[in-house]
């Protein structure tokens, strides 16, 4: 079969708007590829058969003389087929949000008859991103490279998900997106500026007084909680979780997660919850507080009881995270039940399965532990793969090392990862994301990092992979283990590693210097370099705070570019600022539990 621009494609209409799609996308990469088909009368039809098979384990393609049969057990497969169908054949890479690229030139094609893409499915069921920013016009974007990449589920703030468009929503539901309207959100099922005043038992008690919720949903609300065992307060959140699910009857789940931090009530009810000799654990970075997954569970298993009699279709998610990881004695997972296990702090030079990882191998314990409780319900993994820095573009070259969770995953009944992303640092972690999606669907690892490299570089990957294999190297060298932030990594290193990082990005420019991408690792490396330099002076001889400025000022010249997430490096340098006037110690962000750990880390985790 030849496949070229005389080619009309036709197919028959349907009334399922995810297949109508489906064609739809096969007409514009046609076009890309090929250019706009040829008025002249040599043009040829060519059909396109999209089968909808339940007894199908995945999607696949088949071709004929003069016929496409994409052939899966869903809608959304057939979308997966299609842009499957367009990386292997046509010459395309759906590597960055917003751009296809397409590395072929030819101006047609010829592929075999028979099965061209043999029946392909997922490793894992949830596939997807954790949003936390609002929905904007590159969401738009970020839900295409989504159905492209084969993911299928993004979790985002509820304030978030309330300000989306409904046209947004439909966008990715069309491409087979579930949107759970979740994360951090007891102080969205329970306001302060709603309750406080007439349910002030709502609120916890910590250090013997009652606390004094912010008013504002747009802060953090680190360590704010509520008295959880006060059944009035559960009543009330069980009421609202039903006006909110029928005012928004397109979702399917929505969460009961805890304000970020700690802070749990110490109430005469609530503290019979806790054993105040268990403290939490140092992998965890918990070990300064005492364990609350009885509480906690104690709550979820309530809540969703009194759910299920309303609207027993709605799942309802919960976090395994900091001082609750490990599900509480008797504890089920049951039906309409997921947990979002959240391997905080995690260490990213070994695989979270590595047994000779103190950190990891703790994590690895905590999710064999909640796959023997599950009863009908699912086990997510809300990961990391920008690393736990808070968004400011520190190295992490995760590429291979995917591959093997990915399988390990599956292996100990995990149902889906999630990661954390940003679209403006994609030029740091775009790999890690492009890799994790062929990762959770089974594909290859050394096979699937070549042809990145291939897609990306063309006959430049041999000096790309001699880049990242760098980059890996460097973090290694921090020591056995390395949890991200920007001590652990610059106390560890040596300028004349970012000196070489820099020169190989370098190498690369010099290789195509019009293109953008290796324009912006060039970009990225000089960051790092800078970023080390003025570490480095901090520590040695000690700097100013115009110095902290004159390196965001910089920082800020790459506001066009995907390099950095520009408010949170902001938060970071506003902390450094802060504590240079202060005359205390710079470690991350001048929080006096959080800067313990990092010292431990440092003694410690060599």
């Amino acid at each position: 079969m030849l496949l070229s621009k005389s080619m009309v494609l036709k197919c028959e209409k349907s009334e399922d708007r995810t297949l109508s799609l489906a064609f739809s996308e096969l007409c514009v990469l046609f076009e890309k590829r090929f250019g706009t088909p040829s008025v002249s009368k040599k043009r040829t039809e060519f059909c396109i058969e999209f089968e909808l098979a339940a007894s199908a384990h995945g999607f696949s393609v088949e071709a004929s003389s003069d016929c496409l049969l994409f052939r899966a057990p869903s809608a959304a497969e057939i979308l997966y087929a299609v842009y499957d169908f367009a990386e292997k054949f046509l010459g395309f890479c759906f590597f960055e949000p917003g751009v296809d690229r397409c590395d072929s030139k030819s101006e047609s094609i010829k592929i075999m008859n028979g099965l061209l893409i043999e029946e392909k499915k997922p490793l894992l069921k949830r596939r997807g991103f954790i949003q936390e920013f609002p929905f904007c016009d590159d969401s738009y974007l970020i839900g295409d490279w989504m159905a492209k990449n084969k993911l299928n589920y993004l979790l985002t703030h509820m304030k978030y998900y309330d300000d989306a468009p409904r046209e947004m929503l439909d966008f990715y539901q069309l491409r087979g997106i579930e949107i759970e309207s979740g994360h951090h959100n007891f102080n969205y099922w329970i306001p302060a500026e709603k309750y406080y005043r007439k349910h002030a038992d709502f609120f916890a008690i910590t250090g013997g007084k009652r606390i004094s919720p912010s008013m504002n949903k747009t802060e953090l609300l680190l360590s704010e909680q509520l008295c959880t065992t006060n059944p009035k307060l559960r009543g009330t959140i069980v009421k609202n979780m039903i006006a909110y699910c029928r005012k928004h009857p397109e979702l399917k789940t929505i969460s009961l997660v805890p304000n970020d931090g700690f802070g749990w009530c110490e109430c005469k009810s609530c503290t019979s919850f806790y054993d105040k000799d268990e403290r939490g654990d140092f992998y965890s970075v918990s070990e300064h507080v005492y364990k609350a997954s009885r509480i906690y569970h104690d709550m979820v298993n309530d809540v969703v009881s009194q759910l299920r009699k309303a609207l027993p279709d709605i799942n309802v998610t919960f976090c395994a995270y900091v001082n609750y990881c490990a599900p509480s004695k008797g504890f089920r997972l049951e039906k309409n039940m997921a947990v979002h296990l959240a391997p905080y702090w995690r260490c990213i030079n070994h695989a979270i399965n590595d047994t000779s990882c103190y950190t990891n191998s703790h994590y690895a314990d905590d999710i064999r532990k909640w796959a023997k409780v599950k009863s009908g319900g699912e086990l997510n993994i809300y990961e990391y793969y920008m690393g736990v820095n808070l968004y400011v573009s520190l190295p992490m070259a995760h590429h291979e090392l995917v591959f093997d969770e990915m399988v390990w995953y599956k292996k100990n009944k995990v149902d889906g990862v999630l990661t954390q992303f940003h679209l403006p640092h994609w030029t740091a972690y775009g790999l890690n994301f492009y890799l994790m999606a062929k990762a959770a669907y089974g594909e290859d690892a050394r096979s699937s990092t070549k042809l990145a490299f291939k897609k990306l570089f063309g006959g430049d990957g041999a000096c790309a992979k001699r880049f990242y294999d760098a980059v890996r190297k460097l973090v290694l060298s921090t020591g056995d283990c390395q949890i991200p932030y920007p001590h652990a990594l610059f106390s560890r290193t040596k300028v004349s590693q970012y000196r070489n990082i820099h020169s190989l990005a370098n190498d690369l420019l010099n290789k195509s210097p019009r293109d953008k991408f290796r324009k912006e690792l060039i970009l990225w490396t000089e960051y790092l370099l800078r970023f080390k330099e003025l570490f480095d002076r901090y520590h040695k001889e000690g700097i100013k705070v115009k110095d902290v400025q004159s390196f965001r000022k910089w920082a800020h010249k790459l506001k066009d570019t995907r390099i950095l997430v520009h408010p949170k490096l902001d938060m970071l340098l506003d902390a450094w600022c802060d504590a240079i006037k202060s005359g205390r110690e710079w470690l991350h962000f001048n929080i006096a539990w959080e800067d313990a750990y990092i010292r431990k880390h440092h003694e410690t985790l060599d």
